[in-house]
């Protein structure tokens, strides 16, 4: 039986991001089959409540791709995403996540090559950990689930 691949969810901002992910396309490079895109219209739009469910929802690993600070077309975003993913990865600490399982990268305009790369990478790694689980559990704290206790 072949092992599980990782499960991931990109959150990729509507500009240099997606911008990368379609020029990659256009080159015939693949993100990998387990591998699924969410577009916003700027990743500092993306908040802890979003990567929480995402992971809630099945995901192995998280990734934020938006712009650099220099190339940010609202100009706050991008400094504002990576101060929300610091506080985001504590968080994930503190809940039994390993922050391993989340990654956020800024790209500029035309690096779709670099990007998939990037994301290969990260699904390279997650498949790696061998000592966690890939697929996180919620705990049991339904009533047929404490019944047994």
């Amino acid at each position: 039986m072949a092992p599980t691949q990782p499960r991931v969810l990109i959150f990729v901002c509507n500009w240099n991001a997606y911008e990368g992910l379609d020029q990659a396309g256009r080159q015939h490079l693949n993100l990998p089959p387990e591998v699924r895109t969410l577009k916003v219209e700027c990743m500092g739009q993306v908040g802890s409540s979003m990567i929480f469910k995402a992971f809630e929802k099945g995901a192995d690993g998280v990734m934020l791709v938006g712009c650099t600070p220099d190339e940010c077309h609202f100009e706050f975003g991008s400094r504002r995403a990576a101060e929300l993913f610091e506080e985001t990865r504590e968080l994930a600490g503190l809940l039994g996540i390993s922050q391993d399982r989340l990654q956020f990268l800024q790209v500029r305009a035309g690096e779709g090559a670099e990007l998939v790369a990037s994301v290969q990478g990260f699904v390279d790694r997650l498949a790696a950990q061998a000592d966690e689980p890939l697929h996180w559990q919620q705990p049991d704290t339904t009533m047929e689930g404490a019944a047994g206790s």
